[in-house]
Order: structure tokens, then C-alpha cells, then sequence
């Protein structure tokens, strides 16, 4: 029988295996094997990813894990369906409980299973427990074999040779090394550093227990590489029935994952489903609706039928079981296609209105399940899940997992950690690497990127970059999905195994999150529909501008109100471009791009937030042209029709799916397939297949070679990135809701984007952009603030929340002193009442919290009076309960423990006057409320360096369009950017400044970003010089020079003004034109 490694860890073992699925699955193929197994320490993590690898290279996947606990270990491989659910079992089972007697799991529960061990007490016990059959003692090289062997004959059951493989090739020895080093948060030169198969925290070894030491643990795991059969055969020549009994598992080990079957949630045990769907969507079609048109009942009857056919009455039952919970929501994505789903309140958007079909969501041949995916607030999302958890408990549901993989910056911060690099060395190399670089490695980055522009790296970095390159991709631990849920009728561990997840859920300390082992594709492989729920904080904007509005004012507004898009104000923000805050539209390509459109109706948003994606510039300007009025014909004529109502450019994703069929006769079915493959995290390795079955069908077609190269090159701008129409429409609604709040109510829009967390931009942009609208904006008080800023007639009150520093529980004794107590009459008096400590009452104080109450004293006296009272200065130190940093919020309180009266030595008094202190200028109070708050409530940021800007001849943001094609010199501070890489694959970025009057769109091409990136590492402010451009009614400023106000001050101070050279070119440039005119 030939031989079969039954004992193979692959890089889900997370730092004790250094290959992937793929590699180890082409090596066992490359060196002649016909099987091979995959046993992951403690998880099936890539068991899908596995068996795909070894199909595609046709050999036969070997489905099975590591069991280890604290006192035993054993490699346990599925046999069966009952043999998988088994091991998912016994992993499930060892992840909730840490004392897990291995032993008595797999007495009980083993139907199914090969065990494979050399814990000699593991082996005895099992045994004893439920006799020899499917138990075997494992066989790996080196001396202490002989007491294994010697322990299998005496128990009476077979030996089998293993290798302990933890990687595929020998030269994978160092990558592997580094992984155990990280995984065990050490260096390389510590001395307890084991093999692949080494712990940081080994059990003691007993005499009866586990025989020898892991195999890696030997050489320094150098020989736990996947070597062919007589390379591991010469170390057993007394035993060859022991190598040949591998094979003869590896052939009873039939078990394959069933891909392609569909296990939908069970809202009941009821058989009605379809009968309760069809009630509650003509329920809710009357109350969305009145009178049903014809038209709208066929379609409900349309969708009916097909939800029926393909089993999912269910699964909308349980989806809208969940909205119950959360008024707030929006149903996103394709599901928003279907008119039940709108009817039975899961999102919306009426479809029929926007021309959704519900083809692109479900269609009967349709072989995937298809995801539904709900927006709540974000502060809501736990509650939501906990309520989900509740309903159907452990094992019925889960959250699914992601992989979390090691990118580049990751990597070669951990490998600088290994190789014991200082930390400030490592934070200032890391720093610089782009957080999302997908493209060369660290050495090239490190030559050629503009970040790195005059750092000066130690010699080792080099070595580093090379070892971090080698670690890309590799799974560094799991965490959890944004928002997938998983609910299955009976049980999930008969599918997968669920362990528990860090993440605690607000509001439900009690209740551990459950996640499944398989990421979302392999849980889509494996059968699992899964239910997204997300996050969203604009939903919460809505819900608490909405709340206060109806609070102060007696108005009632409805998130759900389809009316909010006609009104003119509203319009009017999205067609200016100034929709700051507007959820969907406020980033700077949105608004240039609704401000370039002119775009004020729902069907031209839905269409401007859709077409923006990377490699879709071009298509963007074609699309503006002909919007404006400039003629034009399809690529080609077929496509007339299929791209009507978007000027002929593909922009959703369903316009894939049309035009593969117009253009090149592919099938729904395989259009759609085109579709999906665009969609991958890395589209080029799936599009080969559908581009020869695209580039066939157009040929047969007729369609010439000039026609297929321009329409394929129109596909692949979606690759990777794209929207389909159901989705933006459903953010859209989102978005109109939230731009008429902002033109209507901006006091409360504003403090409530602040309250939740702020959006595309800092802080200060939205306090800015508030004092622009009108807005009052008023800093903190004692007496008037809650933790949460609040809006109200105009006029924004900043809350707590945003005092850097201010501990969550001396806001929250502050806030039940002020609720028991009434207002506080004086610092004496809150001191007092609320028992704050020495530090939160000096922060209070420096952003003018206690300015109301401070009678004659100004703030000086006040911090005077903090630190002197009646007796000495109050050190800085609190009591004995120790400073803590401010806790995270609930939507309505500080989620903080239970106030408590405290004492932190600080003295009462305050009898004494206050020695004549000067008070603060109001240059020294608005830097406090800058680096205490991060904005100015009474200027803008600006104003703090207005002075020393006098001496430039500044253009105002107002003023661009009077220059447009000329230089100017402008400053602001440093809003947000974006970089990105030209076609060339140059880094360039785009950056948005404001100036005090407005936000100032800017361009960093190449040649200057290679210069100048390096000086935006902060909010500035910045001095910049470009030239103004103007396209389609927008500015934007091509910036030739950039740099930070203080230092071209100093510099010019002393060197006088210089400019970049790309600049200095371009100047001398202009002088020769002015010499020699044409």
C-alpha cells in the first residue's frame, strides 16, 4: 500500500505550519503521493481552501486536525460525514473548554474517526474507555519510536508512521522559524525556541505520557518538510508494516466537504413558511403601497414563486424576524432587488420604480445562496447580534470568521520584532509603508517610495524586507467577520467547528460571540447562507439628529420617507458638492463628481456613486461629456439599448451580466459567472476561463477583434471593485435622509455626526463646515453639556466626549451630580458634589467647561484654586483608585461602572481669594481647545496662525475661480487624502485642504508626491503653491510645492523661497516661452 502523510500542519496551524493548502497540495503531487491529510492544530480553518487544492491537482484531500488540550494530543482524521461531524465536535468542544478531557471526547464520541497518537496515557486510556478499534499509535523518526512501538504491541493496536510535516520544503526552515517566533511573541535568539511544532507554554512530560518531544522539535524542525515516501521509509526498516498502514488509513479516509448544496436557516419547525412569507408580504405590500396595480401583485407573485422553488421562505422569515429589533436599517445590496423584501420592511427602495430585477438577487438558476446584508446603527449592532444569539443559541448560530493575513507592514514589523529591533526604530520604518501597499515588495519600496525619502535605514532592514516579502499572506490569527451571521436548523458543528471569539457584546457582557472556523467563501462552499449584519454609523447620525430634532422642536420625521429627495434644500447639497457629512457622498470624489454632474435626482446619484471605482477614470469623463450634452455612439451597436440609461458606460454590475449577453451570447448563467469573477480579491486569477468563453461568443457573433478588446477593457475596469444597482440605490435613500437633515437641521446633523464618531474627515472639518452653515458652536460646560454633543436651534453645545484625557467616571459623577443636585454653582460647589479628581477638573477648566460657573475668577485662579484650595498643591496623582482613560460610550450613556463616592485627597476649601492672576489671551485659550479638543469652537484652526500668514499673499478658497489656470499660493489644514497609483504604477496622491472658508480640492502628481509626501504625516497646517484647474465647473488645485507653514517660515527666514524642482523646471520652462514666443 503506498505510503501517506496522515500528519500535516499547514499555515492555519497559525505559526506552527509554513506553507499554504496550495503548495503543500502541489508538492505532495509533485513527489508521486495520491492522497495527502491536513491536520491543523485545534481547527479545520482552511479545510475548504484544502480540498480544493487537492483536487486541483488531482489528488485526494485527507480531512483532519490535531486534537490538543492541556494533558493530551492526538492527529484525528474523518473517515465519514459522522467521522467530520465528530472532529467538529471535539474541536468545538476544546475551544469552549479549556480543561477538556480528550480521553473521555473521544470515548464517547469517535464514530468515524482514525485516532493517531503517541501519548502513550491518551492511547491506554482510550483503550480501556471504549477498546482498540480506530485507535493507533503514532510512528515518527527518531529513538523514542521504540517505546511507542513497544506501548502499540502491548495495548494490541497498529502503529503508523507519520512525518509531522509542518512544511512543504526543506528550504521553508527560516520562514517557519519566524513564525514561531511570532507566534510566540519572542525573538530568534531566545533559547526556548522550539520547532514547528514547539509551545511556548508545554504541558510537563510524564513518564506515561506524550513519548518524546514533537519531531520538529529535533534539528530545530528542519526535517518536518513533506519528503517523499523512501526518504522517510529508511528510518523504519524494522517496522514496514507501520509505513504501509498509513496507506491503508489514507484509503478507509473518504470524506470530502459536499460543495454546492444550500443549508438555510429555519425560522420554525413549522412546515408554513411559504404560507407566513405570502401573508406578511401582501401585509406589508398594503401598507407600502394602498391598492396593489397589477403589475406590482405579479411581481410579488414572480418572486414568491421562485423564493418557494428554491427553498428560502425561511430564510426571509428569520431576516425579517431580526428588523423587528432595529427600526433603524437598511436592507443593501442586491436584496434590495426584491419587491418581498421591501414589502416585508427589510429595506427601502421601491424596485419596480428604479428598475431593479429580482434576477440579480435569486433566480432559479441560481446555485449559490444569496446574501442578505443589513445596516444598523453602530452602536445598535450588538445589541442586534445579541438578540440573534438569544434566539438561537450555540450551536444553531455563529458569526463567520475572517483570516486575518500578514500585508506588508504587518510583516515587517513582526519580523523586526523577532530580530529584537528597538520599538521606536520599528514604529518609524513602518509607519511609512502605505497601509493597503499591494504592489512590490518592502526592498522596492524602501528604494523607490516617496515615503521613505531621506531615512536612513540600517543595513538589516534589507534582510528584514526579504523576510517579510516571504510572509505575505500568511494567516497571522482569526478574528471576526464585519457582520456574518450563520443560523443552521439543527446544528453547526455538524458542518464546521465554532469557537469562541474575543469580542464581548455592549450591553451583553454574559453572552461570548460564537464564530465559526471558515471564512465567508469557504462557509459559502460549505453550504451556509450567511446574514450580514453591519454597522453603520450614519444610521446612527440619522437616528440622533432625528431624535433631537423631534425633542426640541415637537417634529416628527420618518427615516423611512421616501419625500426627503424632493426637497429643494436637499437637492442643492448634493448638486454643490457640499455635502460634508452626508452619508455616500462626502468624499472628495463624490462630491467633485456630483458638483461636475450637476446631480441632484435620485436616479443620477445612484448612478454618480456607482461609476466611481478604481480604473474608471476614463469611463467617468466619457460619462460627464455625454451627460453634458456631447454625442455619442456604443462601442458598439449591440450595446444601444443595454447601456441607455448610463450614456453608454458600464456602470453597475448588473451592466456586466447585460452586456457578456448582448455583446458576446454568453448565457445568464456563465454572465454572471464573469460577473462574480471580476468581483474576487484578485479577479486575474478567475477571468481566464470567461474571457476565452467571452472572446468565443463574440466571435461567433461577428463582432470584430477592434469591437471585443474595447468592451473587454470597459468589463475589467470593475474588476475587484464595483456596486450592483440595488445597493447604491438603497444607500442613496440613506443619503437623501441625512442631506435633508443637514439643510434643514444642521445643528443636530452636525453635533450628532460628531457624537458618532465623525465620518469621511477629522473633527474639525465638521466644526469648520458648521460654523459655515451657521452654526454656533459652543465648547464644553459643566452645567450644559451631556458626554454626547448635542444640536438645538442652531447652535451646537460640544460634548464631553471630546476632552482628551477627562476620565469616563469623572464625567459620569459629573452627570449624576448635575441629574440629583441641579446645576453647580461654582468650582467649590462641583468639586464638591461630584468629587472629581485634581486632573479632570484642570481639563474642564482649560477648555472653558467651568468658565459659566467661575464668577470674577478667570481661568488661572481657577487652576489656582484647584491646586492650592485651604492646604498644599493636590499632586497631579489621583486618589488611590488610580487615573483611567476614558471609557468607550452607549448611544445614551457613559458605559462606565456605577458611580461611586470618592475621596482622591483633593482639598475643598476655597476660602481664600484668588491672588491676582492674569487672565489667558485668546490666542493661549484657543490652543487649549486645539490640543484639548482637536478643533476651536470660536475660529477656525486657521485663525491660530493668522499672524504668521500675514506675510503671504494668500488666495482664498472663494476666490479660486477667478485663477483658474494660473499658480496660487494657498494654506490649510490637512483634511484627508487619498493615494493611489497612476497606470504606470507611480504613487500619487489626491488631499483636501481647508482654508478657513472652504475645503480646497488638491492633486499631488508624481513627480511632486515622491518630494513632498513625506511632510503629511499630521494635520499641518500647510503651505502649498499649484495651479488651479477647472473641469466641468469644479476646482481642483494641481500642487507644484507643499510644505508645513512653520518650517517654510523658518526656512524663508533664512534661505529665502525656493520651490520643488519639478516646480523649478516648470518656471524655467515658462521664462524661455517669454523669451521666445511662438
Amino acid at each position: 500500500m503506498t505510503f501517506t502523510h496522515l500528519h500535516v500542519h499547514t499555515w492555519f496551524s497559525f505559526g506552527h505550519g509554513a506553507s499554504s493548502p496550495e503548495v503543500l497540495a502541489r508538492a505532495a503531487a509533485e513527489r508521486g503521493y495520491r492522497a495527502l491529510a491536513m491536520t491543523d492544530t485545534n481547527g479545520v480553518y482552511g479545510a475548504v481552501e484544502f480540498q480544493r487544492a487537492c483536487e486541483a491537482v488531482g489528488i485526494r484531500p485527507i480531512l483532519g486536525a490535531h486534537l490538543r488540550t492541556r494533558h493530551h494530543e492526538a492527529i484525528v482524521l474523518a473517515e465519514d460525514a459522522h467521522g467530520w461531524a465528530a472532529l467538529c465536535r471535539a474541536i468545538t468542544a476544546i475551544h469552549w473548554d479549556p480543561d477538556l478531557a480528550l480521553t473521555a471526547q473521544l470515548a464517547v464520541d469517535r464514530q468515524g474517526l482514525t485516532v493517531l497518537s503517541r501519548d502513550i496515557d491518551l492511547l491506554q486510556r482510550l483503550v480501556q474507555l471504549s477498546g482498540p478499534a480506530g485507535i493507533c499509535a503514532e510512528l515518527v523518526p527518531g529513538p523514542e519510536r521504540h517505546r511507542v512501538l513497544h506501548a502499540a504491541r502491548q495495548l494490541g493496536i497498529p502503529a503508523v508512521v507519520t512525518g509531522a510535516v509542518a512544511m512543504a520544503h526543506a528550504q521553508d526552515w527560516q520562514r517557519q522559524r519566524l513564525l514561531d517566533a511570532i507566534h510566540r511573541n519572542g525573538t530568534l535568539d531566545d533559547p526556548s525556541l522550539r520547532g514547528p511544532q514547539g509551545r511556548s507554554n508545554p504541558a510537563p512530560w510524564t513518564r506515561n505520557r506524550i513519548a518524546s518531544p514533537p519531531v520538529a522539535a529535533r534539528n530545530d524542525g528542519r526535517d518536518a518538510w513533506l519528503r517523499p515516501g523512501p526518504d522517510l521509509e529508511r528510518h523504519f526498516p524494522d517496522v514496514p508494516e507501520a509505513f504501509a498502514a498509513a496507506g491503508v488509513i489514507a484509503e478507509r479516509c473518504q470524506y470530502r466537504i459536499p460543495m454546492g448544496r444550500t443549508i438555510a436557516p429555519r425560522a420554525s419547525d413549522a412546515d408554513d413558511a411559504l404560507q407566513r412569507l405570502r401573508a406578511l408580504a401582501y401585509d406589508g405590500a398594503m401598507r407600502r403601497y394602498g391598492a396593489l396595480a397589477p403589475v406590482t401583485r405579479d411581481r410579488l407573485e414572480h418572486e414568491l414563486g421562485i423564493i418557494g422553488l428554491k427553498g428560502f421562505a425561511d430564510y426571509f422569515l428569520v431576516v425579517h424576524d431580526i428588523v423587528q429589533h432595529g427600526p433603524t436599517h437598511c436592507g443593501r445590496g442586491s436584496v434590495a432587488n426584491s419587491i418581498v423584501s421591501y414589502c416585508l420592511g427589510i429595506t427601502h427602495v421601491e424596485p419596480l420604480a428604479s428598475g431593479l430585477l429580482f434576477e440579480r438577487f435569486l433566480n432559479p438558476a441560481r446555485k449559490d445562496p444569496p446574501d442578505i446584508d443589513l445596516d444598523f446603527p453602530w452602536d445598535e449592532r450588538d445589541r442586534i447580534l445579541a438578540w440573534v444569539f438569544r434566539k438561537w443559541p450555540r450551536p444553531r448560530a455563529a458569526m463567520v470568521s475572517n483570516h486575518n493575513t500578514l500585508r506588508l507592514r504587518g510583516a515587517l514589523r513582526e519580523v523586526a520584532k523577532v530580530h529584537g529591533r528597538p520599538a521606536a526604530e520599528i514604529r518609524e520604518v513602518t509607519r511609512r509603508v502605505p497601509y493597503f501597499h499591494d504592489g512590490g515588495g518592502a526592498r522596492e519600496l524602501f528604494a523607490t517610495h516617496p515615503n521613505f525619502r531621506g531615512l536612513k535605514l540600517p543595513a538589516v532592514w534589507q534582510e528584514f524586507a526579504a523576510q517579510a516579502e516571504a510572509l505575505v499572506g500568511t494567516p497571522r490569527h482569526l478574528s471576526l467577520h464585519p457582520g456574518g451571521v450563520v443560523i443552521v436548523p439543527t446544528a453547526l458543528t455538524d458542518v464546521v467547528p465554532i469557537e469562541p471569539a474575543a469580542k464581548r457584546l455592549d450591553g451583553a457582557p454574559d453572552l461570548t460571540v460564537p464564530v465559526i472556523q471558515f471564512e465567508k467563501d469557504g462557509a459559502e462552499d460549505a453550504g451556509l447562507v450567511k446574514i450580514d449584519l453591519l454597522g453603520n454609523r450614519s444610521l446612527a447620525v440619522i437616528r440622533d439628529a432625528i431624535a433631537m430634532v423631534r425633542e426640541h422642536s415637537g417634529v416628527a420625521l420618518d427615516y423611512t420617507s421616501q419625500e426627503a429627495g424632493a426637497d429643494e434644500a436637499t437637492r442643492e447639497v448634493f448638486r454643490t458638492g457640499n455635502s460634508l457629512g452626508v452619508f455616500y457622498t462626502e468624499s472628495p470624489a463624490s462630491r467633485l463628481l456630483n458638483l461636475k454632474s450637476r446631480a441632484d435626482t435620485f436616479e443620477l446619484l445612484v448612478l454618480n456613486t456607482s461609476i466611481i471605482r478604481p480604473a474608471s477614470n476614463r469611463w467617468i469623463t466619457i460619462y460627464l461629456e455625454r451627460l453634458h450634452g456631447a454625442p455619442y455612439e456604443p462601442l458598439h451597436p449591440s450595446l444601444r439599448d443595454t447601456l441607455a440609461e448610463t450614456f453608454g458606460v458600464m456602470v453597475y454590475q448588473e451592466d456586466v451580466v447585460n452586456v457578456a449577453h448582448a455583446f458576446a451570447g454568453l448565457d445568464w448563467a456563465s454572465a454572471d459567472g464573469l460577473r462574480k469573477a471580476l468581483s474576487k480579491k484578485k479577479p486575474e486569477a478567475h477571468l481566464h476561463d470567461s474571457f476565452d468563453a467571452f472572446v468565443r461568443g463574440a466571435k461567433a457573433l461577428g463582432r470584430d477583434e477592434a469591437s471585443i478588446a474595447k468592451v473587454w477593457e470597459m468589463i475589467l475596469s470593475f474588476a475587484g471593485y464595483s456596486f450592483c444597482k440595488g445597493h447604491s440605490c438603497s444607500y442613496i435613500h440613506v443619503a437623501q435622509q441625512s442631506a435633508y437633515l443637514r439643510a434643514n437641521h444642521p445643528a443636530e446633523f452636525i453635533a450628532a455626526v460628531l457624537a458618532n464618531g465623525g465620518g469621511f474627515y477629522r473633527p474639525f472639518a465638521y466644526v469648520a463646515e458648521a460654523m459655515r452653515m451657521g452654526v454656533r458652536v459652543l465648547p464644553p460646560d459643566v452645567n450644559a453639556s451631556a458626554w454626547r454633543c448635542l444640536g438645538r436651534d442652531g447652535t451646537l453645545r460640544v460634548g464631553f466626549q471630546f476632552i482628551s484625557g477627562l476620565s469616563a467616571e469623572g464625567v459620569e459623577r459629573l452627570l449624576a451630580a448635575r441629574e440629583s443636585g441641579g446645576p453647580f454653582r461654582d468650582l467649590d460647589d462641583l468639586r464638591r458634589r461630584a468629587g472629581l479628581a485634581a486632573d479632570d477638573l484642570r481639563l474642564l477648566v482649560k477648555v472653558g467647561a467651568c468658565d459659566a460657573i467661575a464668577g470674577s475668577r478667570n481661568r488661572p485662579q481657577l487652576l489656582w484654586a484647584i491646586d492650592t484650595g485651604e492646604g498644599p498643591p493636590t499632586p497631579s496623582l489621583r486618589g488611590p483608585q488610580g487615573r483611567s482613560n476614558p471609557a468607550p460610550c452607549t448611544r445614551n450613556r457613559i458605559a462606565s461602572p456605577p458611580v461611586a463616592a470618592r475621596n482622591d485627597g483633593l482639598p475643598l476649601g476655597g476660602s481664600r481669594p484668588p491672588p491676582a492672576l492674569r487672565d489667558y489671551p485668546p490666542e493661549r485659550k484657543r490652543q487649549d481647545a486645539w490640543a484639548l479638543l482637536g478643533f476651536c469652537t470660536d475660529c477656525h484652526p486657521m485663525a491660530l496662525h493668522a499672524e504668521a500668514l500675514r506675510r503671504f499673499r494668500l488666495v482664498k478658497s472663494p476666490d479660486l475661480a477667478r485663477h483658474v489656470g494660473r499658480r496660487v499660493l494657498m494654506a490649510g489644514m490637512y483634511t484627508t487624502g487619498k493615494p493611489v497609483h497612476t497606470a504606470k504604477h507611480e504613487p500619487m496622491q489626491f488631499a483636501t485642504f481647508d482654508d478657513g472658508e472652504g475645503l480646497v480640492e488638491c492633486v499631488l502628481f508624481p513627480d511632486v508626491y515622491a518630494e513632498r509626501s513625506h511632510v503629511l504625516f499630521d494635520q499641518g497646517p500647510f503651505i502649498f503653491r499649484g495651479i488651479v484647474e477647472e473641469s466641468f465647473g469644479a476646482l481642483t488645485v494641481t500642487v507644484t510645492h507643499l510644505e508645513r507653514v512653520e518650517r517654510m517660515i523658518a526656512r524663508m527666514a533664512t534661505q529665502g523661497p525656493r520651490g520643488t524642482r519639478s516646480e523649478k523646471r516648470e518656471a524655467r520652462g515658462a521664462r524661455r516661452k517669454e523669451r521666445h514666443p511662438e
